[in-house]
């Protein structure tokens, strides 16, 4: 079996949400004996060492132009989609039993006269015209804020254009799932959890005091859960000894000049670092305080992976299926956010099978590989996919 998986962005090296899904994904398919051809349209060209990786998995790469302009604003297409037209002109050469593609950014692809659309499955990141207005009540920015909601509306529209063409989709967030599967019960849907990274979960030591986020941190939501810790959380921390608020992430090197103004005592910044091994290593919680957002945040679920319990805002956990008080902690004032960090530093006890329980969770729940097979097979009963790895 023949597979075309369509990217807006090179997956490796997965180093936030979007990668980490679809590279544990092109790897998942790989070790059922698909053949898979990628395309990229994305800013960033792959240094050689990153597609020499790739290649360990996927036969053949294309990669196009992403080309973006001020005057695509205008376009009734969003922008973000807009700016991949290059798509509508990739030599698509060869037959595949299905393309995979990887969010709405990649929908010109569906507008090249090569690709057979009953073939084509989606992936949901997010729903974008959610996700968009969430960017938009997330920043302070008056010409970002228009920006945003105008992506916001023109999703809605691509959306329904959309579903004219696709009929099969893969959700990463259950809570999106559900909600399109009672509107359009015909479609070919599916909650596909993303993928678990780790083959041996890692457990805290529970012997620091360090408090951890790590997020894209060019990303308004993220910077105003940060700004939100720091305001109403990070004061009352202080008073803890050996406390330590860490937070990591890709910057995109853009200026992170807008956490001057707080208090960043104990405040340890790491930008764009090579590795977050040492970071969860030495983590004691995770915290995920976000205020607005869509779809799955990876954020929460690599860090369970990485041997961190999770204190998370309403938003932060949406979608994960996780359990309050089972598998995570929920809270979404700043007092019951503190109540519940200084109940997990004083019970590492409490704390450890909190971990336990949220790990056993995703174990259980989150196996990519059959969900992925079996709703392959279910499409195709004439061909039943064998593991090969």
């Amino acid at each position: 079996m023949k597979i075309l998986v369509v990217c807006s962005d090179f997956p490796y090296p997965a180093d936030h949400g979007g990668r980490v899904d679809t590279w544990g994904r092109i790897k998942v398919l790989a070790e059922l004996g698909w053949t898979i051809h990628l395309v990229v349209c994305g800013k960033q060209v792959p240094t050689p060492s990153d597609m020499k990786v790739v290649y360990r998995y996927v036969e053949d790469i294309k990669l196009c132009d992403r080309r973006s302009k001020l005057t695509d604003m205008l376009h009734v297409v969003p922008m973000q989609v807009q700016s991949r037209n290059e798509l509508r002109h990739v030599n698509i050469d060869e037959d595949y039993d299905y393309v995979l593609l990887e969010g709405d950014y990649v929908y010109p692809i569906l507008n090249n006269p090569l690709v057979k659309h009953a073939n084509v499955i989606l992936r949901v990141h997010n729903d974008e015209a959610v996700y968009f207005k969430a960017l938009a009540r997330s920043t302070h920015n008056a010409i970002h804020k228009l920006y945003y909601h105008m992506e916001s509306s023109k999703f809605s529209i691509l959306q329904k254009k959309m579903r004219k063409k696709v009929d099969k989709y893969l959700f990463i967030s259950n809570k999106e799932f559900e909600i399109f599967h009672r509107l359009y019960p015909a479609t070919h849907s599916l909650f596909l959890p993303p993928p678990v990274t780790k083959e041996t979960f890692l457990e805290s030591t529970f012997d620091s005091k360090h408090v951890v986020f790590i997020g894209s941190l060019f990303m308004p939501n993220n910077r105003e859960a940060i700004v939100w810790y720091l305001e109403h959380i990070h004061p009352l921390m202080l008073k803890e000894p050996d406390y330590k608020f860490i937070v990591a992430g890709n910057s995109r090197k853009q200026s992170l000049s807008w956490l001057d103004s707080y208090d960043l005592t104990n405040v340890i910044v790491h930008d764009t670092p090579e590795s977050l091994d040492d970071i969860y290593k030495q983590g004691y919680l995770f915290v995920n305080p976000m205020r607005n957002g869509a779809g799955v945040k990876l954020k929460t679920i690599e860090a369970i992976q990485n041997g961190l319990p999770v204190i998370s805002t309403s938003i932060g956990y949406e979608g994960t299926g996780l359990v309050d008080n089972e598998h995570i902690m929920v809270a979404d004032s700043p007092e019951e956010f503190y109540r519940r960090i200084k109940l997990l530093f004083d019970n590492p006890e409490r704390a450890r099978t909190l971990l336990e329980s949220s790990q056993g969770f995703i174990r259980t729940h989150y196996d990519h590989k059959e969900v992925l097979k079996g709703y392959i097979n279910s499409l195709n009963t004439s061909y039943q996919m064998k593991q090969v790895l």
